[in-house]
């Protein structure tokens, strides 16, 4: 056999020269995203535990470790395409998520009062909200809302539980939404149709 005897290529063995190095840069720069939002992750729950706990050192021994774990969790949830939040739509966000929490510790108390009142069910509620973060955060922060919680979730339908089932709880799904689709700069009105 000379030099220029050289065996055929077999194509289905060889890896692609070009194909190759191109899945390892998308691999490195899917693991480089994932450790970013894990490290940001876990300095975000840090941030807030020390707001919530400042005064109290001992309870780090909790905190430390439970934001550690928040933080890796991140690595294992789906890749998503990176959204763009607006500055706007983030203040916008905390002003409703704000009130949310103040009136739903108000409302939950009025019906701890007055049971009767509550019309306790499920609502079933499909989500115009693409999938990864949007719709993440909107099935967390349905929890803001007076007396409601997210219980399931398929694809792009949750099942909320809520202690009214009226149409103010709908109407009150419907704002936050919106608001989850103006923090991640979404055209909400294409979404709904």
């Amino acid at each position: 056999m000379t030099i220029h005897d050289v065996p055929p290529i077999d194509r289905q063995q060889t890896p692609s020269a070009t194909t190759e190095p191109h899945q390892e840069v998308l691999a490195v720069a899917r693991s480089s995203g994932r450790l970013r939002g894990a490290i940001t992750t876990g300095t975000v729950l840090v941030v807030l535990w020390a707001g919530f706990h400042w005064n109290d050192p001992t309870s780090w021994t909790v905190g430390v470790p439970m934001a550690l774990i928040g933080g890796a969790l991140v690595l294992f949830l789906p890749a998503s395409a990176p959204l763009q939040l607006s500055p706007l739509g983030m203040l916008r966000f905390a002003k409703f998520a704000i009130i949310g929490i103040l009136r739903g510790a108000v409302d939950v108390s009025w019906h701890s009062l007055s049971p009767r009142t509550l019309q306790p069910g499920f609502i079933p509620w499909r989500t115009h909200l693409p999938k990864g973060g949007p719709r993440r955060l909107f099935a967390v922060a349905i929890t803001l809302l007076p007396g409601t919680l997210t219980a399931r979730i398929e694809d792009d339908m949750l099942t909320i539980h809520a202690l009214d089932l009226s149409d103010a709880t709908r109407d009150a799904l419907a704002a936050l939404e919106a608001h989850i689709a103006k923090l991640y700069r979404l055209d909400h009105k294409e979404m709904v149709l």
